[in-house]
């Protein structure tokens, strides 16, 4: 009776494993350094912009809308920098601001 061609033995490699296993771990190895990066606990786009939460591929700063803890505002210089200060202002163009 006939097995169909199926064995226990394995076909034979055109490549070492050990070539095999460096194309695999650069094809497929972690490609975001950024994923050591930890969270800051500041709120500010600037102290946030390296770092990607576990299991996602895209930045944390583009998946939140970063705002002013002090006046709410999104084009506020202080929501793009901790260092600078609150405008108190939605205006566009502000210098600091990442949206000018």
């Amino acid at each position: 009776m006939s097995d169909g061609g199926k064995g226990s033995s394995p076909r034979p490699f055109s490549v070492s494993q050990e070539e095999f296993s460096n194309s695999f771990k650069r094809i497929f190895g972690k490609k975001n350094k950024d994923l050591d990066v930890e969270k800051s606990k500041c709120y500010c786009y600037n102290c946030n912009k390296d770092y990607t939460e576990p299991g996602q591929i895209v930045p944390y700063v583009m998946t939140r809308m970063i705002l002013c803890p002090s006046c709410g505002n999104k084009r506020c210089p202080h929501a793009t920098d901790h260092n600078l200060e609150c405008t108190n202002s939605n205006d566009p163009g502000q210098q600091g601001s990442r949206y000018s």
